[in-house]
């Protein structure tokens, strides 16, 4: 499947962070989106305002000279524990990083023989709804095997060779909201992994679901974003073992 890189003319600008005006969700998400989606946005939009909530108090009380500190000592801190990591990830020691909406250096990325690639919807993708869109669909079709570009110097189209290469997918971190798809404002975190995991069918793809979690800053956000990859991965009836690909990096 070829896709090409979008073009955006600065002139003309965009809007940020939102669906285009004349979105229908129900009309052009899949079939059953919204109500995967509906739950998740009741439980984990709020919890997400909370937390941003507690980064303003974190960020004005160091601003007042209050610096942030370790958390008190719990069985987390106390106890004996490791992490385990599957055996198809274990080699990171180089890893690339690029925007997930430029199909042609997404394959060119995964033909590297990079142990590991982080297709990025984040720093390195504009917020724009047809640039983040765009990248969710050369996502998928990576995962599958199935991403190509045309290559116009050789006249030819290059697909994603098969390789052992570890896809990592960095999604928009909790800093971030999504408007124009469901009633309010929505995590951008939530609807973008919301939107991978519904569309993704564990069977066809050539390599692990990984995600790889952006600006990350406390214990409780990680917890949010545990507790998210358990209640998506059940609402899929995967295995508790699918939550072992999705690690914080």
């Amino acid at each position: 499947m070829a896709v090409s890189t979008l073009n955006v003319t600065p002139s003309t600008g965009f809007r940020l962070n939102t669906a285009p005006p004349s979105f229908d969700p129900r009309r052009e998400f899949p079939e059953g989106f919204l109500n995967f989606l509906a739950p998740l946005h009741k439980r984990f939009t709020p919890w997400q305002q909370e937390l941003l909530s507690r980064r303003r108090q974190v960020l004005q009380a160091a601003h007042n000279g209050q610096l942030p500190t370790h958390l008190h000592s719990s069985d987390a801190t106390k106890s004996s524990w490791r992490i385990e990591l599957p055996d198809w990830c274990l080699d990171q020691r180089n890893q690339m990083t690029g925007p997930a909406d430029d199909a042609e250096l997404v394959v060119k990325m995964l033909n590297s023989g990079a142990p590991g690639v982080m297709l990025d919807l984040e720093d390195s993708t504009v917020n724009e709804w047809d640039h983040q869109q765009l990248g969710l669909e050369n996502i998928l079709s990576a995962l599958r095997g199935e991403l190509s570009y045309h290559d116009k110097k050789r006249d030819r189209t290059v697909g994603i060779n098969n390789s052992s290469t570890v896809i990592w997918l960095r999604v928009r971190g909790l800093h971030l909201n999504q408007a124009g798809v469901i009633n309010g404002l929505t995590s951008a975190s939530l609807f973008d992994v919301a939107q991978l995991v519904y569309r993704i069918n564990p069977d066809e793809l050539r390599h692990p679901l990984a995600i790889y979690i952006p600006k990350s800053e406390s214990a409780e956000e990680a917890n949010w974003w545990s507790e998210l990859f358990k209640t998506v991965a059940q609402m899929r009836g995967w295995s508790t073992d699918s939550t072992n690909a999705m690690h914080l990096m």
